[in-house]
């Protein structure tokens, strides 16, 4: 059954609130037990901006005449449980940061299938979608310093000074711009490989169509030999 446009603008943004509100608690959940103070200020700096979509989302959804429903409490609790029981005996900055990067990967899925089933919704709401959608993929590139600058036994990154843990994060950051591009590039490459032979298939295809059209012309245009036969 097709859905009205209502009904696809509400299904947007209302997964788009609680994917929000789920970032939000997720951070909440784990905050309190973040002993750096360098993680500690990005997930607080996080938070804030998750509020601050949330806000913008309210708003959107007063515009449009849409009713927000956020989580249940089922899937509060079953959060909150899951986060208590995975920090129970490692509350390390990678243990942390892992929970918060599994967490926005969820909701970028989520997200990236919700877009993709709207993608007929107010074009504002499309573009919020994506703001949220990028926001989530750039916070796990700010979390990942904090796995790849610790080992499984001390926290690595409370004890390097800020020059060399920004150093690492700007090298941490350079090296995914520097996979994005080499992606793009074997994209482009494979598309052009594709197209490249598509091509060479459609003038082959073309070749042998006008030989054929050659022989039939040849073979119309030919007359068979009278013989003199005396009678």
């Amino acid at each position: 059954m097709l859905k009205t446009q209502k009904e696809l603008n509400s299904n947007l943004l209302i997964a788009i609130y609680q994917n929000l509100q789920t970032a939000k608690q997720s951070i909440n959940n784990v905050i309190e037990k973040v002993n750096d103070s360098r993680l500690k200020k990005e997930l607080k700096s996080q938070f804030k901006e998750y509020d601050a979509m949330s806000e913008e989302c309210e708003d959107l959804a007063e515009i449009h005449d849409i009713e927000l429903v956020n989580n249940n409490f089922f899937v509060k609790a079953r959060m909150w449980l899951s986060v208590n029981f995975a920090t129970l005996m490692d509350k390390s900055n990678r243990k942390i940061a892992s929970i918060n990067i599994v967490g926005s990967t969820m909701g970028i899925i989520d997200l990236m299938s919700v877009l993709s089933d709207c993608k007929k919704c107010k074009k504002d709401l499309l573009t919020f979608g994506k703001k949220v959608l990028e926001y989530e993929e750039s916070n796990i590139e700010k979390l990942k310093p904090y796995i790849l600058l610790e080992n499984n036994k001390t926290n690595l990154s409370s004890s390097l000074s800020d020059e060399t843990f920004e150093e690492e994060k700007k090298k941490n950051n350079k090296k995914v711009k520097e996979n994005k591009l080499s992606n793009k590039k074997q994209k482009l490459k494979g598309r052009n490989i594709l197209k490249n032979r598509v091509s060479k298939n459609n003038n082959s295809q073309t070749n042998h169509n006008q030989n054929e059209n050659k022989i039939a012309d040849e073979s119309r245009n030919t007359t068979l030999p009278t013989e003199n036969i005396d009678r």
